[in-house]
């Protein structure tokens, strides 16, 4: 299995692929909310969010503009529902490539007063192609003031931010970057506001060995601990991780689970968490399927015990015709569990559910066919009717990638 973060940089996959594999069933439809082309974004890597007025937010890896080699050094962009079902798209910043960074490869996350924070990921050595931090405040005229936060600078504090972003109540700032820090397998970092600037907090620099390696972002916990996943590391195949602040203010890494590929899993993509304090993941590779070399991937929980461990169960393991290759996990109310494959069904990926009350059983909700959007990736989430809603990195009208809405 390759990395992940790969795929934003080439998103064209062949799709000669799409019928080989075994054909399931999916009930729900899919309405594409906003197709993107170039000028106004192009590959929609982070996911989207609500506010509370229902409006969509999210970013785009590409497009915006010509800079960045002609390809566009990517968007921030608002999508509004109107009245007759359609939606409005508008990039409320585009980056320009210089000390706002370019390239954002994050998710969005608000604080309490409607500020959007995100990070850019960069792809060019020096100044702000390590990454950056970056803060969006609304004006009162639907207009956006962009401020810097932070510049990664490749060193012991991290390049190249990627994955889940989380804050906290205080307006603290929390994620990490996929490499630098002293061995250049990544950090967990906290940003903090100060009066006239933003203090970065080192939580746990990566060492690339049993503490993981290439992390793809964090959850906060609701005691306050910080929960993650590395890609690489800990038995070769990635692992999940715990961050907890001790009295004087340090924070310690634990490993909850070190991946061991099939049938464990190996490359955790996406996290989510439970009221009670139970961890699912997911897996891009391993599992019991055998029709993809590696493993077409799996979703497994860890629950935590008296004595402070954490026990695993693997809930279900993909097989291609029912996806290959799974990220983007919420839960529902119910506790029913949701995500995305990248690949599998038709070729381009499916929206999945899985029931705890029939052991975890698989249920198709819709197979993407590219024409309305293909590989889909990062969290989905809900509105208040049950309908999903995510971003897709190929296809739709523009070519560039769509940001769709699915019913079950």
């Amino acid at each position: 299995m390759t990395s992940r973060l790969a795929r934003p940089i080439s998103v064209l996959f062949v799709i000669a692929i799409t019928f080989i594999f075994a054909r399931h069933a999916s009930a729900g439809t899919e309405n594409v909310l906003h197709s993107f082309d170039i000028k106004d974004g192009y590959d929609p890597h982070s996911g989207v969010i609500f506010d509370q007025a229902g409006n969509l937010y999210g970013t785009t890896f590409y497009g915006g503009s010509h800079k960045c080699e002609n390809n566009g050094c990517g968007v921030v962009f608002k999508l509004t529902p109107n009245g007759d079902g359609s939606w409005t798209e508008k990039a409320i910043y585009t980056f320009t490539g210089g000390t706002d960074g370019s390239h954002p490869y994050s998710t969005l996350v608000f604080d309490a007063a409607g500020n959007l924070y995100g990070t850019t990921y960069g792809v060019y050595n020096g100044g702000t192609g390590w990454g950056t931090a970056f803060r969006l405040a609304p004006g009162g005229d639907d207009s956006w003031q962009f401020s810097l936060l932070h510049t990664f600078g490749a060193g012991k504090d991290g390049a190249r931010p990627y994955g889940l972003l989380a804050i906290d109540k205080s307006g603290n700032l929390y994620g990490s970057t996929n490499i630098g820090g002293r061995h250049n397998a990544g950090i967990a970092f906290e940003l903090s506001p100060a009066s006239e600037s933003w203090t970065e907090t080192l939580l746990h620099t990566f060492t690339g060995g049993q503490d993981g390696s290439a992390p793809i972002g964090v959850l906060l916990g609701p005691g306050g601990n910080i929960y993650g996943a590395a890609e690489q590391g800990g038995l070769g195949y990635g692992v999940i991780f715990e961050l907890s602040q001790g009295s004087n203010g340090t924070w310690k890494e634990t490993v909850l689970y070190s991946l061991t590929n099939t049938p464990g899993g190996s490359i955790p993509t996406s996290l989510t968490l439970d009221a009670s304090g139970n961890i699912y993941a997911a897996a891009a590779g391993g599992g019991s399927s055998t029709y993809c070399c590696d493993g077409c991937g799996l979703v497994f929980r860890l629950s935590p015990q008296s004595n402070g461990t954490y026990k695993y169960t693997r809930l279900h393991s993909f097989n291609g015709g029912g996806g290959d290759d799974p990220s983007a996990l919420t839960l529902d109310s119910n506790g029913n569990l949701y995500g995305a494959t990248y690949t599998g069904g038709n070729g381009m990926g499916v929206i999945f559910e899985l029931n705890p009350n029939t052991d975890w059983d698989e249920t198709v909700i819709y197979e993407f066919t590219g024409a309305l959007g293909g590989e889909p990736v990062m969290p989905l989430v809900f509105d208040a009717s049950g309908n999903l809603y995510g971003t897709a990195v190929y296809g739709g009208a523009g070519g560039g990638g769509v940001v769709f809405e699915v019913t079950p």
